[in-house]
């Protein structure tokens, strides 16, 4: 009679392997590593700071402190409405709201806000177009602007060129499309 016990002891050590090996690791290593784009001057997209070792990196990298999504209040999605209605009071804006937030997308002073959703660590720049993946696989393409520090923004849809509305970021996104965030232009 042969016996089980060695396959089935290796079979126990390869999966508690498995389970002892980081989720994300799973992911692609340009997730984690240096970006190669030079807007980025070598500064990581997104970054996983769940383990001990990538939380160091995370903080050695990062030039500022990440800021939690969910800190922020909530009077803080109204800070540009109250800004465009009192340019609108002064007469000094004929436009509407959204056509406003669209021109002060292409003005806007170029800035980057480094931003933490739960264990995901992100930058976004302001005047930059990003994309995530859903869970379906299909990509989603957003723009980005930033009044201090607070990001809005505007979904594209590039088949029919369409610029959709600008929302407040908060709540906008999951961790698991974040962890797919890439900066396309």
């Amino acid at each position: 009679m042969v016996s089980k016990a060695p396959a089935q002891s290796g079979f126990f050590f390869r999966s508690l392997l498995m389970i002892l090996i980081d989720f994300y690791s799973r992911y692609p290593r340009w997730l984690f590593r240096t970006s190669q784009t030079p807007a980025f001057q070598g500064r990581h997209a997104c970054r996983n700071t769940i383990r001990a070792e990538g939380q160091h990196v995370a903080e050695r990298l990062m030039l500022r402190q990440a800021i939690d999504v969910a800190s922020f209040p909530k009077d803080r999605i109204l800070v540009l409405f109250f800004e465009w209605q009192a340019h609108v009071r002064r007469h000094a804006v004929p436009m509407g709201y959204d056509a406003w937030l669209d021109q002060r997308y292409l003005q806007g002073p170029a800035a980057a806000v480094t931003l933490k959703q739960k264990r995901v660590v992100f930058e976004l720049m302001h005047g930059a177009v990003f994309e995530v993946r859903g869970k379906d696989g299909r990509r989603r393409l957003f723009r980005v602007q930033l009044e201090n520090d607070f990001p809005y923004v505007s979904f594209r849809d590039p088949a029919n060129a369409v610029n959709y509305p600008w929302v407040a970021f908060p709540g906008v996104f999951t961790q698991a499309e974040l962890m797919t965030l890439r900066r396309v232009y």
